[in-house]
């Protein structure tokens, strides 16, 4: 078959698979209105299943659970200490996804998306991160399911070749010119946010791969040229031959037109990424679509799409939702939360935990089909203390946001983040302020000790402590992203794993 007959018969699949994808959507939304209904007849009957009764206790630690003949192990993000273990066998892999897929769904139904093929930003080395084990392949998929999920054709072992000669931006290029899918799903939105400024940034490294296919296709394996006919759409050809003959960055207008959704995380502390995005993709051409928090731990929100707004509920399948008010008190069911008011989250599932609390506070912002709409906030009792400073991600939090009232410009290129040091020898234990995605040198002159101040006004133990020499001045380190997340994440976070953004890290910098 050739190339344009090819791309055209591949499109018509997309077109069949896109009104499938519609209708489905449709019975997913009646399916979702239906189990809100019955949400708490539905919370009754998990209690029962679970055995959770007023007797029960709240436990901050996950149950030892070994991992059987077959299950993974997935592992925490870590950004409270060290990462924890957690278990999963192929049916919690499987009624994980199934959240995603049904979540996917009633957006492309709900949003009416021209064009519902999906390109995931995930892991090409695997790792140990949920998101790594939820798109991990065992073996190529069939040719209707990489039409609607090109990425998934990464995983094959001549495509992968490819990417440890071009490099991982040059694969994901040339796929996303190949299949223009018309919506993207990003984890973090810094995974996207890096995609595009690698390609701007070093174009020709970005599109050489793309040179190679378009001006000496022979040295392309017959298979990997096999799996690309599959993504092939109509146009591809132009856009590939337009890259191949750029000597500057083309938009991503230009190699993937059909693009116009993008689904990533929004919650905690990543706004300086998102700010990056806007500018890429404005809101006049793109929609941004917030995703709903899970934890390696536990699904905690799913997704409501009403009009053209998103809520997140505490109606995932399975999992029974409690909360603490985040300043202290009784455990509370989830319709009796208050609009405004702030909440841990504790969750118990047939997966084995039972009032497990997740240290995850949520805010409500108001009631959605007789549930609130939790919107992600931080992590109770993040904190760290040398000389009994007993430093907060709260008190940090508001720090660098009060830097940031000061310097409007702080965040361009940069994202600021703190972690205890420990230089051992005659240095001081001291604090870090870590620039990320930039050098310190593009900083505005003073913001370690302007910063030193701020913090000393919020946590009077840290000023007594700085006052009388316990503790040494904070000290400025410039990382890139990807060592950032070594260092946050104690070697467990890829740049493509889902990880939870935080201005605070309570790891010691030595020791990561």
């Amino acid at each position: 078959m050739s190339g344009p007959v090819r791309a055209l018969a591949n499109d018509l699949g997309r077109f069949a698979i896109a009104i499938s994808l519609r209708l489905a959507g449709w019975a997913a939304t009646v399916r979702h209105r239906v189990r809100l209904n019955g949400h708490s007849l539905r919370d009754r009957r998990l209690r029962r299943r679970f055995g959770i009764g007023p007797s029960t206790g709240i436990t901050r630690s996950l149950p030892e659970a070994e991992a059987g003949a077959g299950d993974s192990v997935a592992l925490t993000s870590g950004t409270a200490g060290e990462p924890k273990r957690v278990p999963y066998s192929g049916r919690r892999l499987a009624a994980t996804r199934a959240v995603f897929v049904d979540g996917m769904l009633r957006l492309v139904a709900a949003r009416r998306v021209r064009r519902p093929s999906l390109y995931v930003f995930g892991a090409l080395d695997p790792d140990r991160s949920l998101s790594s084990l939820l798109v991990r392949e065992r073996r190529t998929p069939p040719w209707f399911v990489l039409l609607q999920a090109p990425y998934r054709a990464q995983s094959d072992p001549v495509l992968l070749e490819l990417k440890e000669r071009y490099g991982v931006s040059a694969l994901r290029l040339l796929v996303l010119t190949l299949a223009n899918p018309g919506m993207l799903y990003a984890t973090n939105p810094s995974t996207l946010s890096a995609f595009l400024d690698e390609v701007e940034g070093d174009w020709e490294a970005a599109a050489a791969l793309v040179r190679l296919v378009v001006r000496d296709s022979d040295r392309v394996s017959p298979a990997a040229r096999r799996i690309l006919r599959r993504l092939a759409s109509r146009g591809s050809r132009d856009r590939l031959r337009l890259i191949a003959e750029s000597a500057s960055p083309l938009p991503i207008t230009a190699w993937n037109p059909a693009f116009t959704t993008y689904v990533c995380w929004t919650g905690g502390a990543v706004t300086p990424f998102l700010e990056r995005l806007d500018r890429r993709l404005p809101a006049a051409g793109f929609r941004r679509e917030p995703m709903y928090s899970m934890s390696t731990e536990t699904i905690e929100t799913i997704p409501d799409y009403r009009r053209k707004q998103t809520a997140f509920l505490p109606a995932a399948p399975g999992v029974l939702h409690e909360f603490l008010p985040a300043s202290e008190g009784c455990l509370l069911g989830a319709t009796a939360l208050e609009p405004g008011g702030t909440y841990e989250m504790v969750v118990s599932h047939r997966f084995g935990l039972r009032r497990y609390a997740t240290g995850d506070l949520f805010r409500v912002e108001r009631f959605v089909g007789g549930l609130p709409d939790l919107r992600f906030v931080g992590r109770r009792g993040v904190g760290w203390s040398f000389t009994g400073e007993k430093l907060t991600v709260e008190q940090v939090g508001e720090a660098l946001r009060t830097l940031e009232a000061e310097h409007p410009g702080l965040r361009d290129g940069h994202w600021l983040a703190l972690f205890p040091s420990n230089p051992g020898g005659a240095a001081l234990p001291c604090y870090r302020l870590t620039a990320v995605g930039g050098d310190s040198g593009g900083l505005p002159s003073g913001v370690p000790e302007r910063l030193d101040v701020l913090l000393g006004e919020l946590n009077l133990e840290y000023h007594a402590k700085r006052a009388s020499g316990r503790l040494g001045e904070i000290r400025l380190s410039a990382l890139d992203r990807d060592e950032f997340l070594r260092r946050a994440a104690g070697g467990s976070a890829h740049p493509d794993s889902q990880f939870k953004f935080q201005p605070f890290y309570p790891r010691l910098w030595e020791q990561a």
